[in-house]
């Protein structure tokens, strides 16, 4: 994985946490203006149910494409193994080697 490809993943899991923040207040305000009176805080309370809604489905979609990312990975991971049966080996022998010796020190 590129150091690009890292960021980019660390900013979309920045954002997604940021959105589900975002959701969380806007939900506790809307909660909050439910109780009281007047004209203009219906429309800030409409205005509240609309960003909650827009926060909701932008969450749902951020967590759909990432499903998606994960079976594509899963898929060519499986493929690449079945492919490459010994390389894979070696390489999770690889990998098991080293993380034994770092857990040893």
């Amino acid at each position: 994985m590129t150091h690009t490809t890292q960021q980019l993943g660390l900013g979309r899991q920045k954002m997604v946490e940021d959105l589900r923040v975002l959701l969380t207040d806007s939900e506790e305000m809307a909660r909050l203006a439910a109780n009281l009176p007047g004209e203009g805080v219906e429309a800030l309370r409409e205005r509240l149910s609309t960003h909650v809604e827009t926060l909701q489905a932008a969450l749902g979609d951020a967590q759909d494409a990432a499903q998606r990312r994960y079976r594509r990975a899963a898929v060519n991971t499986e493929r690449y193994v079945r492919h490459n049966p010994w390389r894979a080996v070696g390489i999770a022998a690889s990998v098991g080697f080293l993380l034994g010796v770092l857990t040893a020190r």
